[in-house]
């Protein structure tokens, strides 16, 4: 964005006119624009965050950005730190602790004044005209942000997370919805987020493809890659045994859910601990445990539902008729999605508890 320069470094650029037809030019003067720097924005202040919000609302081009001469608390969509607020400590108050970034157009990753809103716990960045069109980076700036507990990008255009993205070691809540990605990110992992209880990765369909076998389209995004080498739901996230929301629904994942009859099982001590939970757990694998919210509903996921599954204590929580068995379309090989051992109802998962 050449409208201004906020950046607190110089700018040049330098410009080529060419002649529309092939003409000979006597004359073919380059002309070089310098842009001054602006002055660096405060760090760890109230002050650096109002420019700051106002320097990312630019870079974006939101449809509508913030009134610079009206106080920052007077600001929608902006929650500033307050004295009483658990965490706050002096220096943070009056300081941004929420901004909201929406309806914007921008072809670049997250702007690099997003680094100074030091005090911030949550940004949202969501619905960049386009996003289906484009192949984009997070970019490292917002990984400088090691406070930050909860984030959301989405709809941006993202493909991919830059590496420094594991530096958000903090976050608790992750929402990466309505992109464009081909895989999960490498970097989304429990080791590298070890605080992290909610992603969100659903929706990641550049276009809508009911039938993968008969589509000779690529680079459709819904995390088709993901699986299409191994037909099979990754492993990993079910290992993540600290989320308590995993949603993944409206994507192109495909193959079968494991079974996991590898991984760690319930236990006497398990069964001791709780009201709640039948003898008959005892051996069974111990899969998201804490899970509250498990969406992975309109996919082109097809086999056997494992026993871990359909014996979970949270399953009739987890709406499995609407947000688990409900499949669609055609996976890569043709398959029809769909479970092949669906229940018709959980009067056998009732009989279990009793």
């Amino acid at each position: 964005n050449w409208g201004i320069n906020s950046a607190d470094s110089m700018r040049n650029a330098t410009i080529s006119f060419k002649p529309k037809k092939e003409i000979q030019l006597a004359v073919h003067d380059d002309l070089n624009i310098t842009q001054q720097a602006s002055e660096p924005i405060k760090v760890d202040t109230r002050a650096g965050d109002s420019v700051a919000l106002l320097s990312i609302a630019r870079a974006l081009n939101m449809w509508e950005s913030w009134e610079s001469s009206e106080d920052m608390s007077n600001w929608e969509n902006i929650e500033l730190w307050e004295k009483d607020m658990d965490g706050c400590t002096d220096d943070m108050v009056g300081r941004v602790k929420y901004a909201r970034f929406f309806m914007f157009n921008t072809k670049e990753g997250i702007p690099f004044e997003v680094q100074y809103l030091t005090a911030a716990e949550e940004l949202v960045f969501y619905s960049n005209t386009n996003s289906t069109l484009y192949n984009l980076s997070t970019g490292e700036y917002i990984s400088k942000l090691k406070q930050l507990k909860r984030l959301t990008i989405s709809a941006y255009g993202l493909t991919e997370l830059d590496p420094s993205f594991t530096g958000l070691e903090n976050l608790e809540f992750l929402d990466l919805s309505g992109n464009n990605f081909e895989k999960i990110p490498s970097v989304l992992t429990k080791e590298n987020f070890p605080h992290l209880h909610a992603l969100r990765l659903n929706t990641n369909q550049r276009i809508i493809i009911y039938d993968l076998y008969n589509s000779t389209t690529t680079n459709f995004g819904g995390l088709f890659q993901e699986t299409n080498e191994t037909r099979e739901f990754p492993r990993r996230l079910l290992e993540w045994d600290k989320l308590d929301t995993l949603v993944l629904s409206v994507n192109y994942l495909q193959g079968h859910i494991p079974d996991m009859k590898d991984y760690t099982t319930y236990t006497q001590e398990d069964i001791n601990a709780a009201d709640s939970l039948p003898q008959a757990l005892v051996g069974i694998p111990k899969v998201l445990p804490n899970i509250k919210q498990f969406s992975i509903n309109l996919n082109r996921l097809t086999g056997e539902l494992p026993e871990w599954l359909l014996r979970h204590p949270a399953l009739d929580w987890l709406d499995p008729y609407t947000l688990i068995f409900t499949q669609e379309g055609k996976d890569k090989d043709g398959k029809t999605a769909g479970f092949s051992n669906e229940p018709i109802n959980l009067n056998d998962y009732y009989e279990f508890y009793e």
